[in-house]
């Protein structure tokens, strides 16, 4: 029987060349091997030990089960595929049935071949059955037993001698080929190693799939298996440099003091993080809670570099809260990477939804793309820019939505997993997150530190149960009374270390806190009255409706222009009003982040008065400056959040002595027991808003960083006097929450794809079939990283545009209307624009298939609901009676 007419790839439907398929089985192992041999000695240790062999022994084993991830298809349905090679197939002694269904999962063919034969090979059974369900699902979707059973029934595809010999012939190639000794030891695969397995797999398929890498070879190739086996080798690694898959080696090659790295002495914060990373025992998690602006970026920066090259791990990816911090994360990130590493060639990759908008990144993929070989350059490699890649990337940074996706049951999941394994992962803010969202981040950690990664945490304000709950899961408790804040928390398998460091004393500020009433009249007159000349205030609105009307109460002025793009008003007397939210369409609103940064951060000459209003884009991670601060009211560690926006860097010639904290509902009646809405409940959690309203109530100043732990504590821990008049209001509200965040933690649990400690990860049905963003996707199957009302990615289309519904936009077209993308989540629009649809033409287009078109008139009002319309100053406004 001759094998090699078998075909893999074919050429065009005429006829003409074609690779065999014993050919395609070793390329893909050659990608495999040339995978490993760049990763880290800990990774290559960590994938023998999935099989409780040591890598040597392992490979053999491992470069088998990749290679065998299509050799089913070695079957009559998929090789009648191809009409033009069957003549040829049938010459080579391969008959096919008269009919034949050729709607067969090849993947799922070779996962029911290859348990079989490695059990033959004398395999634990349970270990074959999850090693070949590994290798079967590299296409993204797992098969459960009753899909296998009904292909090993189907006559065609299993029961067929002749093609159960091909495949006999082709497995005992490879076997000669890859020579593997003894069976492994393990009885049975874990979650960690079947991710691990799988995800390897379906990465060196992707790579041996390029026929601009691997072109057909000739049927004599077939006949030296070691000799194309040693030419592939060479081109596999030559596939790897294209695409920037470079040796991962560590920034730091010896053992750096943090002033070597950084040119300054550390702060109290970044000695203590450094001398804790050179006493664990082993990849780690790392929690810093610590005031604003101490230096903990730096100080994880450091912490990665030493984890890095103490444990081998293969490089580093940072999760934010948002797209507005992933970005200034990012360019942070660069100025690290190229001071320690000037000569060595970095891919860094920035993962959210609006990467077209930032410059930075597109200027290092526009250096991939014309020097794809360069040397010593920072890069982001076109390859790694594909959603499903680009996790696989030596360095990332981008939001936490991109990091949990790997958890929740998504295609190919296990690739974007297998590209966090033995990193280190930063999570900044992590106070940020609801119950869902955060819980979804505590079970990614879990996954994590099971794969060998190292975590760091980094936050300024954290309620204490989130701490115990990071401990457990390492099985340790904290202590019953833990280190003072600000602290270091050490949390490896059993244990627990807590380490006090002192906040810098420079750093102390005394606030002035200030009540006033939450109406936009009061909080635009107290703005008015409190700011001096030259000063620059912040107003924080809990939502954009309020920051909209907030910033439409000023009197119109002279526009302030980036470019074309209005960002701002100058009134009359030279004060220069701004206004930064989420609902700007994507180019416009990056525009104004940028404006925000260059005109509030650290280095901001100061020539005018200037009063930024925002909403919760300017809460995190942003380094912004203000002298004066208005904030809603909102829970505690929220507000002191934002309060480090306020006097955050030394600067001489303040318009005040003392920093202001104004607070917009704290002053009035105490609120009702029961029947008016509660400030913004509809936004935060109710009982935690009273607890903090009850706290802040009588205060009239806050010493930070001194009191923010015991504040924070108090707020969450039940520790406010609370008015006898509310305690009814706030057991419902109690209550309320009790249910909410279980309701939300069950959902969060039953959203991913099981836990790592358990046999919960090993079922099929928990995978969906589609891609997290497939069109159409019924709402119960799509991965949510993020609770909330349904939201809809909007494209504002005017009149004027040469717009036509059936046609496919040419490529920059769609690109121009990609760019000027925004979420939308109110429920009434989102039904409307459902209602409507996709347009036909767009379906076909890749980047605007998920995107509903809102065609706008002259005015820029919405056809379909005048009352909804795009203002140039405002953003996308929806007009109501009130605002609240």
């Amino acid at each position: 029987m001759d094998t090699s007419t078998i075909w893999a790839k074919s050429g065009d439907a005429a006829g003409g060349a074609y690779l065999p398929l014993s050919l395609h089985l070793i390329d893909v192992a050659c990608c495999a091997d040339a995978i490993l041999d760049l990763e880290p000695e800990s990774t290559r240790e960590r994938m023998g030990a999935c099989l409780g062999l040591p890598w040597e022994q392992a490979r053999p084993w491992v470069l088998l089960l990749v290679a065998c991830h299509d050799i089913g298809k070695a079957c009559a349905p998929f090789q009648a595929k191809w009409a033009a090679g069957r003549t040829a197939i049938e010459a080579g002694g391969l008959r096919f049935p008269p009919a034949v269904d050729t709607h067969i999962n090849h993947a799922w063919v070779s996962q029911a071949y290859l348990e079989e034969e490695l059990t033959h090979c004398g395999w634990p059974s349970a270990l074959a059955t999850l090693a070949a369900d590994a290798v079967g699902c590299h296409h993204g979707e797992r098969a459960g037993e009753s899909r296998l059973s009904h292909l090993r029934d189907n006559r065609y595809v299993w029961q067929d001698s002749v093609w159960a010999q091909a495949r006999d012939l082709l497995f005992k190639a490879l076997l000669g080929l890859f020579k593997p000794g003894l069976p492994p030891p393990r009885e049975c695969l874990d979650g960690p190693d079947f991710m691990l397995l799988s995800g390897l797999t379906s990465f060196a398929d992707w790579i041996g799939s390029s026929e601009v890498h691997f072109p057909f070879g000739n049927l004599t190739d077939c006949q030296d298996l070691e000799g194309w086996w040693k030419t592939r080798l060479v081109a596999a690694n030559e596939a790897l440099a294209s695409i920037g898959w470079s040796p991962r080696t560590p920034l730091f090659h010896t053992d750096l003091d943090f002033q070597e790295v950084f040119q300054f002495p550390p702060r109290p914060l970044q000695e203590a993080v450094a001398q804790a990373v050179e006493t664990v025992s082993g990849p780690c998690v790392l929690l810093v809670e610590a005031p604003m602006g101490e230096g903990k970026t730096e100080a994880a920066f450091f912490a990665h570099g030493q984890l890095q090259r103490r444990f081998g791990h293969r490089g580093l990816y940072v999760a934010l809260p948002t797209k507005a911090t992933g970005n200034a994360m990012f360019a942070r990130t660069i100025a690290f990477i190229t001071q320690q590493a000037p000569e060595r060639t970095v891919d860094l990759q920035l993962l959210h939804g609006a990467t077209e908008l930032n410059e930075r990144f597109q200027e290092l993929r526009q250096i991939s793309i014309l020097d794809p070989e360069g040397e010593g350059r920072m890069r982001a490699g076109e390859w790694f820019t594909h959603r499903k890649r680009a996790l696989l990337s030596e360095y990332g940074v981008g939001t936490v939505d991109q990091a949990l996706l790997p958890i929740l049951p998504v295609r190919h999941q296990f690739v974007r997993l297998w590209g966090l394994a033995n990193r280190v992962v930063i999570f900044d803010e992590i106070h940020a997150y609801d119950t869902y969202t955060g819980t979804l981040m505590i079970h990614l950690i879990q996954w994590l530190v099971a794969l060998g990664s190292s975590v760091v945490l980094l936050s300024a304000t954290l309620p204490p149960k989130i701490r115990r709950c990071l401990a457990s899961i390492l099985g340790a408790s904290m202590p019953d009374e833990e280190t003072p804040y600000p602290r270091l928390t050490v949390i490896q398998s059993g244990n627990v270390h807590q380490v006090h460091f002192e906040a810098d004393p420079n750093r102390r500020r005394t606030l002035q806190v200030q009540a006033i009433s939450a109406d936009l009249t009061s909080i635009q007159a107290a703005l008015e009255c409190r700011l001096g000349s030259r000063g620059y205030a912040l107003a924080l609105l809990n939502t954009v409706q309020r920051a909209q009307a907030l910033y439409s109460l000023y009197p119109a002025g002279e526009p302030i222009l980036v470019g074309e793009v209005q960002v701002g008003k100058r009134l009359p007397d030279g004060t220069e009003v701004l206004l930064f939210h989420a609902r700007f369409p994507a180019d416009l609103r990056q525009i104004r982040e940028n404006h925000v940064i260059e005109t509030f951060g650290k280095k901001a000459t100061r020539t005018t008065r200037r009063i930024l209003i925002a909403t919760q884009v300017a809460e995190q991670s942003l380094d912004l400056d203000f002298d004066l601060m208005l904030t809603d009211l909102a829970p505690i560690d929220l507000i002191l959040q934002r309060a480090g926006r306020l006097w955050r860097h030394e600067r001489e010639n303040r318009p005040a002595k003392t920093p202001i904290l104004l607070i917009a509902g704290l002053e009035g009646p105490e609120p009702p027991s029961f029947g008016t809405p509660l400030w913004w409940g509809a936004v935060y959690r109710e009982d935690v808003l009273l607890r903090t309203w009850a706290l802040l109530k009588n205060r009239d100043s806050l010493t930070l960083p001194d009191e923010i732990d015991t504040l924070v504590m108090a707020v969450y821990e039940d520790g406010v006097p609370i008015p006898d008049s509310l305690i009814p209001r706030l057991d419902v509200a109690i209550q309320e929450s009790l249910g909410k965040g279980y309701a939300e933690r069950t959902k969060a649990l039953m959203a991913t794809i099981g836990s790592p400690d358990d046999s919960s990860w090993n079922d099929p049905s928990r995978y969906i079939k589609a891609d997290e963003d497939e069109p159409g996707l019924h709402p119960s199957l799509r991965a949510l990283t993020r609770l909330g009302d349904e939201s809809v990615t909007v494209i504002p289309i005017r009149d004027s545009e040469d717009f036509h519904p059936a046609q496919i936009p040419s490529a920059p077209q769609a690109r121009a209307w990609s760019l000027r993308s925004l979420s939308l989540s109110r429920k009434q629009i989102v039904k409307q624009l459902q209602a409507q649809g996709i347009p036909e033409g767009w379906q076909q287009s890749s980047l605007l298939r998920h995107s509903y078109p809102m065609h706008l008139d002259a005015e820029g009002r919405w056809h379909e609901n005048p009352l909804v319309h795009l203002d140039e100053a405002l953003g996308l406004v929806f007009e109501t009676k009130e605002v609240h």
